[in-house]
């Protein structure tokens, strides 16, 4: 088991994670006109918003500097997540706060600011993708 978040944790953030993520997904739908596409990269309004208010940078600017901290796990082969994305075109909640609570511990987070930034990061990720991801803030 992880000492990053208690089994309690990782099951109320995953539950935060899945809840955010259908929001959007129902965002997206409801909110598309004919036709319209979705930019890819596009990032969700609320996620942004939690990150700046928490970190007192612009989103850009964090996901930068959490990428060249998550970048191991994220975009490189040998990758635990980049493995799984790969394999599935998915991952998992418990997976993705381990290895993103690292990332954010590495950072300089802790405490409850450690739990919002990983949900908001983990949501924003699976939102746009991966991959697009590690293309658009990875080094």
């Amino acid at each position: 088991m992880s000492e990053i978040f208690t089994e309690e944790q990782f099951t109320r953030l995953s539950d935060e994670i899945d809840k955010q993520l259908i929001e959007l997904q129902n965002l997206s739908v409801s909110g598309m006109k004919g036709g319209e596409k979705k930019t890819p990269g596009e990032l969700p309004e609320k996620q942004c918003e939690i990150i700046k208010k928490n970190t007192g940078e612009q989103p850009e600017t964090f996901l930068k500097k959490f990428a060249r901290s998550a970048r191991k796990d994220l975009c490189q082969e040998k990758g635990v997540l980049f493995k799984q994305w790969k394999r599935w075109g998915d991952l998992d909640n418990k997976d993705v706060l381990e290895k993103f609570g690292a990332a954010l511990i590495a950072m300089g987070f802790t405490g409850s600011l450690l739990q919002i930034l990983a949900v908001s990061t983990a949501v924003l990720v699976l939102h746009i993708s991966l991959k697009t991801f590690c293309d658009e803030y990875s080094d």
